[in-house]
C-alpha cells in the first residue's frame, strides 16, 4: 500500500513507513499512518533486541 505524507507529499511503500522529517512540526502526526507504522517498526526492533540480550545472559 502506497502511503502519502501530508505535509511534504511524499509517497512511499507501507512496508518502508518512516517519518522523514520526525523532528519538524506537523499537524496531522497524531493521525498519520507514517508516524504510526514508524513507530511500531521500531518498538519491534527494540523489543527484539532486548530478547536477543536477554538470550545472551
Amino acid at each position: 500500500m502506497e502511503l502519502v505524507c501530508e505535509k511534504y507529499k511524499e509517497k512511499m511503500e507501507s512496508s518502508k513507513a518512516h517519518c522523514r522529517h520526525p523532528n519538524d512540526y506537523c499537524q496531522t502526526r497524531n493521525s498519520c499512518m507514517i508516524h504510526f507504522i514508524g513507530q511500531e517498526k521500531e518498538r519491534e526492533e527494540r523489543q527484539n533486541a532486548a530478547r536477543k540480550e536477554q538470550n545472551k545472559k
